[in-house]
């Protein structure tokens, strides 16, 4: 039986200590995403803007477009979720299974070996393929681990913070989402009260 001194069985301890402080868990977060459309010339046009809200286990996803403003609140210890949409002056509230908010299957995760740094923190890179046929290149950081990560139910798996990706379909259309701030101050509970008075409750 293979026996390890003393000093190396420290010197690992103290190495698998180390890698997993490295990643700081934050129960509240704000992240903001500016979207894109990218033409297979190369153009790019603005979309519009994805802001979320974690705090525990609770998240708040608010899609803004210039046609459309589509919010997204659930809590992954509970069965349904709101969506509220507006359109123009239409407000409509609509409550689902937070466990059919499901991705088609993935077929294989491929981390690749591009390394970035955004809004400070060092990203890693990994490329997720579906059986639709459809692709994500996911940018993370392992310096926060957010309490939330199924906001995409993509990231399910990534170990860290998405602070960019971009979906490509499989008729080569892109898609991609920047962040543009990362905010860790606390979040009130307010942000995720909804004035259902406002809405018309749609099935």
């Amino acid at each position: 039986m293979l026996r390890l001194s003393p000093l190396i069985v420290c010197f690992l301890s103290c190495l698998v200590l180390q890698l997993q402080a490295q990643t700081k868990i934050v129960g509240e977060c704000a992240i903001t995403y500016d979207i894109h459309q990218i033409s297979k010339t190369g153009d790019t046009i603005l979309l519009g803007q994805k802001q979320i809200f974690i705090k525990g286990n609770s998240c708040k996803t608010i899609l803004k477009t210039p046609q459309l403003t589509q919010t997204l609140i659930f809590n992954t210890q509970q069965d349904t979720a709101i969506i509220l949409k507006e359109i123009g002056l239409n407000k409509m509230l609509q409550y689902i299974l937070y466990t059919s908010i499901n991705p088609v299957k993935l077929v294989s995760a491929k981390k690749n070996s591009f390394i970035s740094t955004i809004l400070n923190y060092p990203c890693a890179s990994i490329t997720l393929t579906w059986a639709d046929g459809n692709t994500m290149e996911v940018v993370y950081t392992t310096d926060i681990l957010p309490t939330v990560t199924v906001y995409e139910q993509a990231f399910k798996e990534i170990p860290g913070l998405v602070l960019n990706y971009q979906l490509t379909t499989k008729e080569g259309n892109r898609i991609l989402y920047s962040a543009t701030k990362v905010d860790l101050s606390p979040i009130t509970l307010n942000v995720f009260e909804v004035n259902k008075n406002n809405y018309q409750q749609i099935n």
